[in-house]
This record gives C-alpha cells, structure tokens and sequence, in this order.
C-alpha cells in the first residue's frame, strides 16, 4: 500500500495513456482508475483534485500525483478493481471484507524503463553458404556370403 502523504494529503503514482497530456492514477480507496489531464512538467509532482466516489477522509483536500514515464497498460494488471456490486457498496459508504482486502494490497508500482535489446545484439554474422550435397555416394564392394 502506498502510504505517503505530503501534508496529510496522500501521494500517488501517475502512469502515462495514449493522450501525452493525461496521467492515469489507480485509487486505492475507491479501486479504480481517475484520469487527470496533466498541469505541470512531466516527472513534477503536482496537487489535482479528487475523483475519488469512495469519498475517503481527505477527498476534499484532493490528492498529488507523481507522474512516472511506465504506462498504463503495463502496470493495469497490478490493479485491484472494484466489481460492480463492490462499487455499489463503496458508494453507500460500506465496505466488506473483500473490498478491505483488495484496498490494503499492494498499489501498482512504476516499473523499469522497457529495453531495446536490439542495441546489445552482436554483429551479424554474413550469411553461410547454403550447405553441399554430395554428388555422388561412397559405393562399397558387394556383401558376398559365404
């Protein structure tokens, strides 16, 4: 669980979508995913107001977002997301142990920048001559039984 705050508001990992002005942030409290058009440089931790249905202690303080150059799509399997029926409990301000569960789990992480392997390759080697088949086959004297 991500449980940094700055001045009792918490902080939060942004990851990257399709749109170059949009950061994607998974809540924890509601379990899903808030889009923010960016405000400030890329990599700047910014203040942005709350989306957050969970409605949390802070959600009038809002919540700053550290955006990270990982997307979206990478890190959205580490997500813990909330059901149908589970939002239907989150928005009349109930929980279950299952929603507990998933809020206490981990919150996706940045992961490491994505390698170009192509730059560690080795030279390539020329291309071989296609292989030589024989044109002619070893002839041996004939078996002769005795």
């Amino acid at each position: 669980m991500n449980d940094e705050y700055i001045g009792g508001v918490p902080l939060l990992w942004g990851f990257t979508t399709f749109n170059p002005m949009e950061v994607a942030v998974h809540c924890r409290w509601c379990l899903a995913w808030h889009h923010h058009g960016l405000t400030a440089l890329h990599n700047a931790i910014d203040y942005y107001q709350a989306h957050c249905y969970a409605r949390p202690e802070w959600y009038d303080r809002g919540y700053w977002i550290r955006p990270t150059e990982t997307s979206m799509d990478r890190v959205y399997k580490q997500s813990r997301l909330a059901r149908p029926y589970e939002v239907r409990l989150l928005l009349a301000g109930k929980t279950s142990p299952t929603i507990q569960r998933k809020q206490a789990a981990r919150s996706p992480r940045p992961l490491p920048p994505v390698v170009d392997w192509a730059e560690y390759r080795r030279e390539k080697l020329p291309p071989s001559a296609p292989p030589q088949w024989p044109t002619s086959y070893p002839t041996f004297p004939d078996d002769e039984d005795d």
